[in-house]
């Protein structure tokens, strides 16, 4: 792996080898062995397969290294995880007038703010999402 020069921003890999990934770690069984198969969220395509998981860690964090370098060659951003911290629940949003009507019905048949219908029908929607 050659050696990273900065983004335009200043933020060298060690910058983003430290960020907070978010993996997802699937373990598969194959033939009597068992393997882990670990996806990094964050960045599209990044996934490896290994005996041991403290194995497929390391190969996770050079394979991380390897995708920063070639988004900074093509003059990419640099997908980075989102801080949980920076959120605070406060969504400012803008809707037609039938919309807004239509959830001021539901949440009044639900007997909740309007606030928490949008929060049960997001829930919803997202739930539905992560299913495909």
């Amino acid at each position: 792996m050659s050696k990273m020069k900065k983004t335009k921003d200043n933020k060298g890999l060690d910058y983003y080898l430290n960020l907070p990934w978010t993996y997802t770690i699937e373990t598969e069984t194959h033939e009597g062995s068992c393997y882990y198969i670990i996806r990094v969220n964050e960045l599209p395509g990044i996934c490896t397969d290994s005996e041991s998981l403290d194995e497929g860690m390391n190969v996770i964090r050079d394979l991380i290294a390897c995708a920063i370098e070639i988004y900074q060659e093509k003059g990419e951003p640099i997908p980075e995880p989102i801080d949980r911290d920076h959120f605070k629940g406060k969504i400012f949003y803008r809707t037609d007038s039938e919309r807004h009507y239509l959830i001021a019905k539901t949440a009044q048949r639900m007997h909740k703010s309007i606030s928490k219908t949008l929060d049960t029908l997001i829930d919803k929607g997202l739930e539905q999402l992560r299913a495909i």
